[in-house]
């Protein structure tokens, strides 16, 4: 079972892979979206700063159909609408968290906010990936990720510590063993994955910031 996010950054129209138990939150204005791709969340949450006029006709049917689908939080909190989405989601037993619409728009604080998303699902023992038109990102902490053979694409490698240890990348067009990253110089930026064997990246010792680009 995965947690759906739809956040209030930009979005196209795309594909989700939604399953009969995945659980939907629409996060603020994320409602509008969600009704374009013809999506009824299970749970709205947000304090409607970004909610259009059109959502918040959408939120009066919600509530109408769904009473107690609705969390409303004030203006001034801690929380981002989308961090208040996860902490609901890891509260309700969900590991694995999609985050649409969390980038671009007017807001790049918000595109920053909801990468440390990405992190605060990672420390929390969750899986959490931001996807988009363009790109898919996660967070590796400790451990190793392997892509399909046959998937190409382009690959970028970020370190969110002072330092990470332990390095290595088979498969791709730069490959490296066993090297440490710094947060402070960008080596890992426009790798490639060919797709003729399998590609993998591994960080023993650390965080970091995967950025996977389709097929460009």
């Amino acid at each position: 079972m995965k947690c759906i996010i739809m956040c209030a950054g930009d979005f196209s129209p795309m594909d989700i892979d939604r399953e009969e138990n995945d659980f939907v939150i629409a996060a603020d204005n994320g409602l509008t979206y969600l009704q374009k791709i013809g999506v009824v969340p299970d749970l709205f949450i947000g304090d409607m700063d970004s909610l259009s006029g059109e959502g918040r006709l959408l939120l009066k049917e919600l509530e109408s159909a769904r009473p107690g689908s609705i969390i409303r939080l004030p203006v001034e909190k801690d929380d981002t609408d989308t961090l208040a989405a996860v902490r609901e989601g890891l509260k309700r037993g969900y590991d694995r968290f999609y985050l649409y619409g969390a980038l671009g728009g007017k807001r790049i604080d918000h595109t920053i906010a909801n990468i440390q998303t990405l992190r605060f699902i990672r420390e929390h023992g969750a899986q959490g990936y931001i996807m988009d038109t363009s790109c898919m990102m996660f967070i590796l902490k400790n451990e190793t990720r392997r892509f399909a053979k046959g998937f190409t694409g382009g690959f970028s490698l970020f370190s969110m510590d002072e330092t990470i240890r332990g390095v290595t990348i088979r498969g791709m067009q730069y490959e490296t063993e066993n090297t440490t990253i710094t947060g402070h110089f960008p080596i890992g930026v426009s790798n490639h994955i060919p797709g003729d064997r399998q590609a993998e990246v591994t960080v023993r010792e650390g965080t970091a910031l995967a950025v996977v680009s389709w097929q460009e």
